[in-house]
Parts: C-alpha cells; sequence; structure tokens
C-alpha cells in the first residue's frame, strides 16, 4: 500500500518537473529570439537555453523512471500447500510489529521465511530480537 502511495507522489512530482522544465525552455528560447540582435545577450541566452533543455530532458526521464516504478508486481511464497503473497506477509509484519507495542515509524523490514518452521522472522529497522510471525 505504501508502495503505491510512494510511487503515485514520485509520479506527481517528475510531472511537475517536467512542466516546469518545459515552461523554463519556452521561456529561455524567447529571450534568445528577443535577444539576436545583441550578440552578448545572445550568447548568454543560448547558454540559458540549453541548460534549460538539459533540466528538461532530466525531468523527462525522472518522469519515465517513476511511471516504471507504479508497475505493479505481485510476489507470491508457496510451501507446504499454503500460499502467500510478499505484501500480505509485510503486513503481517507491520501488524505484529505494532501489536508488540513499537510505536517508531518503520523505516525498513526484511522478512526471512522459513517454511520448515511455518514461519517467517522479521527485521524492522535493525531490530531482530526476537521477531517472528507464524504462517
Amino acid at each position: 500500500m505504501a508502495t503505491k502511495k510512494i510511487a503515485k507522489t514520485a509520479e506527481k512530482v517528475a510531472e511537475k518537473a517536467v512542466k516546469t522544465a518545459e515552461k523554463v525552455t519556452d521561456a529561455a528560447e524567447k529571450a534568445v529570439a528577443k535577444a539576436k540582435a545583441n550578440p552578448t545577450v545572445k550568447k548568454a541566452s543560448k547558454v540559458a537555453t540549453d541548460t534549460a533543455k538539459k533540466a528538461a530532458s532530466t525531468a523527462k526521464k525522472a518522469a519515465s523512471t517513476a511511471k516504471k516504478a507504479t508497475e505493479k508486481v505481485t510476489t507470491y511464497v508457496e510451501f507446504y500447500g499454503k500460499q502467500i503473497s510478499t505484501a500480505e506477509l509485510a503486513d503481517k509484519v507491520r501488524e505484529a510489529y505494532k501489536a508488540a507495542g513499537n510505536k517508531a515509524a518503520i523505516k525498513s523490514i526484511e522478512i526471512y521465511v522459513k517454511p520448515e518452521e511455518n514461519a517467517a522472522y522479521y527485521v524492522v529497522n535493525g531490530d531482530a530480537q526476537g521477531n517472528k510471525i507464524d504462517l
């Protein structure tokens, strides 16, 4: 769930960056057109235009990367006739972490599935003290 929100936010930010870069490019190109009569201003405007075009290109690449980040991938772990998605597993870890009385924000989660024990062990924010959930 959180990854979807992050991806959507990243996509929106990237789209705004593209629009801003395009506006800067347009403004720089207009400045170049006005400055054609003055060689000193023309050179400075060309540098500004080139920089703005590079910024627009970078922003477009960022938007493309953000769109790729929104691609949905679901991974399942199957063992002994059971099936659980990694998203469900992460949700169980979050619930167990909060149920244990932890109030710290979750910054990282590592999950180790042990099918032979019908369990998973997890590490949240680098703390691995007795964290086990049954599958």
